[in-house]
């Protein structure tokens, strides 16, 4: 049973959809063979090696014309010299490339899986709007994947299979996304990250980019900071290096000259962290800002956690995940005033951080146990499988 991962990028690169992918390889990697084919930017990274035991290949990615050529030409080798490796192509999202990948699985008879990871960019409609051919092969796919309701209503208003499509929503891993019992030893995780211990810490998970929104926080944090009864603060995990195909060079820059006397103070930049589950437990609020997701990791890992947590109400993505009130708090797109009160409330009472924080903790765990969603990809898998 043999597995073929496409992803736009890999370990060690990060992004949402690499990290879910690579822990979905681990958990189903003794009851099927995996190998993952993905891109890159960085040309120091090799362009083949084993992560994790499972073999990775990696396709340069130079940004020019030539290099879509390139990329084409690479792409059709891989399949000519490893097409018997595989009978699943797993699609993690639908790109450009993703058109060559479809018409190579079906020349060489492979099942095809398109897991939907972005509404408004790889959700049936998004695709339909963007071409007539783009959308002819993405309907090709034999399985679909939404990993939230609102991908079921755009896959249902371009009246595509029904039985094709399937719920699974990411996951997250609920043994090593927990909360830290006691102040003492948040204190001595924030002592070991080299963070303050004696302000309270909003965190932002993402790249930096337009949809991400992070300027939206430091200016929600600016309109409040000097109301506070203490100090506070904000720490960003995301990559800021331009090579990254999702990140701004402009937002960059916007954001570091926005809060650069505040820098390494009470404002900190993390381009990447190996143990993103100790930044979690050591913060007080988590801000999902952005304007577009399809169901955000970085969510389900603070909530895991058991942080209070404050996000953009998203149809079908953020407002079924969380219920206002109960087990975070949501706020409409890019209303800087109504983010602002939202902090000032969470952060000047700890009542509220504990309830939300807590009912946060328990919905993650019952709704989206990275193992169950392993299940049932293991199931789509074996269902797949059957007709090959």
């Amino acid at each position: 049973m043999n597995i073929l991962m496409v992803t736009g990028v890999y370990y060690p690169e990060i992004n949402g959809a690499t990290l879910q992918c690579r822990r979905i390889v681990a958990l189903l990697k003794k009851d099927f063979s995996f190998t993952v084919l993905t891109s890159t930017k960085k040309l120091s990274l090799v362009k083949y090696n084993c992560i994790d035991e499972i073999p990775v290949y990696r396709i340069k990615n130079r940004n020019n014309a030539l290099s879509i050529i390139s990329i084409s030409l690479n792409i059709l080798l891989f399949f000519i010299k490893n097409n018997r490796n595989f009978d699943i192509v797993h699609l993690h999202g639908f790109s450009l490339k993703s058109v060559l990948i479809i018409f190579l699985s079906k020349l060489f008879k492979k099942k095809t899986i398109i897991k939907m990871t972005s509404y408004g960019h790889d959700d049936p409609l998004s695709i339909l709007k963007k071409g007539m051919i783009l959308f002819y092969f993405y309907s090709l796919a034999d399985r679909y994947i939404g990993i939230s309701p609102i991908f079921k209503k755009r896959y249902q208003e371009v009246n595509m299979d029904l039985y094709k499509y399937s719920y699974i929503p990411n996951g997250v891993d609920t043994d090593l996304f927990k909360p830290v019992d006691g102040i003492n030893k948040k204190e001595l995780l924030r002592n070991s990250l080299g963070l303050p211990t004696n302000i309270k810490l909003i965190l932002v998970v993402g790249h930096f980019s337009l949809d991400k929104r992070p300027m939206d926080v430091i200016d929600a944090w600016l309109n409040i900071k000097d109301k506070l009864s203490g100090d506070s603060g904000i720490v960003f995990i995301g990559s800021t290096n331009s090579e990254n195909f999702e990140v701004s060079e402009e937002i960059v820059k916007a954001v570091k000259e926005r809060v650069k006397i505040y820098i390494n103070n009470s404002v900190f930049f993390f381009d990447k962290v190996n143990n993103i589950s100790e930044y979690y437990q050591s913060s007080d609020v988590y801000v999902l800002p952005s304007q577009r997701e399809g169901l955000p990791n970085a969510l389900l890992e603070a909530m895991s956690c058991s942080l209070p947590v404050i996000s953009t109400r998203l149809e079908g993505v953020t407002d079924w995940t969380i219920d206002h009130g109960v087990n975070g708090l949501m706020y409409n797109y890019g209303d800087i005033n109504e983010l602002s009160l939202l902090l000032n409330r969470i952060l000047c009472d700890t009542i509220p951080r504990g309830y939300l924080g807590g009912n946060a903790r328990k919905t993650a765990y019952k709704n989206f146990n990275i193992n169950n969603t392993a299940n049932r990809i293991s199931d789509l898998y074996i269902e797949l499988l059957k007709d090959v």
